[in-house]
């Protein structure tokens, strides 16, 4: 249970950090993409409003332009007229880019401005009107945006460091991150055990006591009472004990268990009890089940299923269960349902939470804790398996996969 405990706190941990770098490295990475694209068509914006040419006097006094961008910048127009036909272009400040390709360049212009790429070159496009039709300014923006692609690459591995760093600290501090739980934990399975055997001296003196009362005036409905509320605190006590000892270290030995023979006996065994109160029971029981469980667990398993469904199902109403193989013929799914019509507006997942009963009274009409399901949910956990619990059709079920 500790390990689980710290295994979800790193998982939680790492996951909220991933969600972190990734939106910051995607906010950075994004903002820088588009700046340098906004660089490049300022660029093409200043020598599409010269009608294709690039005064260098003029941006020299442009605070948006430096003395190495005149000299940097690779670029190529085209003027068409307004039907799309070309009247001119300047090849002068390009070198790979033949008159040939030009059509080719023109064809994928497909708004006032954007980006393309061919042959390995990436280029922006502006589109601006003019009193002969159009002029089309293409700038090479290959290197700005290979860097943008390395700071890019560069940005996730390092992200990916800090990440698997985070996972190793996080992986030696989350020890002493769970130690609070982990105290709290020993604390409250120390206290049920001390308590358990505090109250075990007292409960054998007053059962004692009371079997001498019924020696010696005999039986009453008093001493019965008695002995049977003795007996009740007896069976809390041994269930509480048996709760505090799931996820110890010291497991027992799990050996190849015939689910198929156990859940039978105990379905044999409920069937009296639960078609004397006129319920209706149905079993559907596949031979042969086999898992690697603990015998007495999955005994245990089985009659506090089967037990709750016997009480809590409707009067006139049905249990069922169930038992098949998980799938492709390995391990086991077993399901115990009854009708169940007051179900509907109960939180069917606090079902598992010790001492939680839909019966908020908490009268004893209906003998036992609410901790049966705990434990039911304790064995399937031990065994490597999970148990849930769904309502359909004023039915409750109760699934065991192991």
């Amino acid at each position: 249970m500790i390990a689980k405990l710290r295994i979800k706190f790193i998982a939680i941990s790492t996951v909220a950090v991933l969600l972190v770098i990734a939106v910051l490295l995607g906010l950075v990475n994004s903002v820088m993409y588009h700046r340098t694209l906004d660089d490049v068509y300022k660029i093409a914006n200043y020598i599409a409003e010269n009608d294709g040419e690039m005064p260098e006097s003029q941006m020299k006094k442009s605070p948006d332009f430096t003395d190495e961008d005149i000299y940097r910048i690779r670029f190529f127009t085209v003027k068409a007229d307004s039907d799309g036909n070309v009247i001119s272009s300047d090849l002068g400040r390009i070198h790979s880019v033949s008159d040939s390709e030009i059509k080719t360049f023109i064809t994928s212009v497909q708004k006032d401005n954007g980006h393309i790429e061919t042959d390995g070159d990436a280029y922006a496009y502006v589109v601006k009107s003019t009193s002969y039709g159009k002029i089309i300014v293409f700038v090479n923006c290959t290197n700005e945006l290979r860097t943008a692609e390395n700071f890019r690459e560069a940005s996730l591995l390092l992200g990916l460091v800090c990440l698997l760093v985070f996972v190793i600290v996080v992986s030696i501090l989350s020890r002493r991150a769970v130690q609070p739980v982990i105290r709290n934990m020993e604390s409250q399975k120390q206290f049920i055990t001390n308590a358990s055997h505090e109250l075990k001296t007292p409960l054998a003196v007053i059962s004692a006591n009371t079997e001498v009362i019924e020696m010696s005036y005999g039986e009453s409905e008093w001493t019965k009472s008695t002995l049977n509320q003795v007996g009740r605190l007896n069976t809390l006590i041994g269930e509480l004990i048996t709760i505090s000892k799931f996820g110890e270290k010291d497991k027992k030995e799990l050996t190849q268990v015939n689910v198929s023979e156990i859940v039978k006996n105990s379905a044999d065994d409920f069937k009296t009890v639960i078609t004397n109160h006129g319920k209706e029971f149905a079993a559907d029981i596949a031979e042969n089940i086999t898992v690697k469980a603990d015998s007495e667990g999955i005994r245990q398993i089985t009659g506090i299923l089967l037990d709750n469904a016997a009480k809590y199902c409707d009067d006139g109403g049905k249990v069922t269960a169930k038992l098949t193989h998980k799938g492709a013929g390995k391990g086991m799914k077993l399901a115990v349902s009854n009708t169940y019509a007051d179900g509907k507006d109960i939180d069917v997942n606090r079902f598992f939470e010790r001492f939680y009963r839909s019966d908020e009274s908490h009268n004893s009409e209906k003998s036992g804790y609410g901790i049966g399901l705990a434990m039911a949910q304790g064995y399937a956990e031990e065994f490597g398996g999970k148990i849930a619990v769904s309502y359909k059709n004023e039915t409750i079920t109760f699934t065991v996969s192991i």
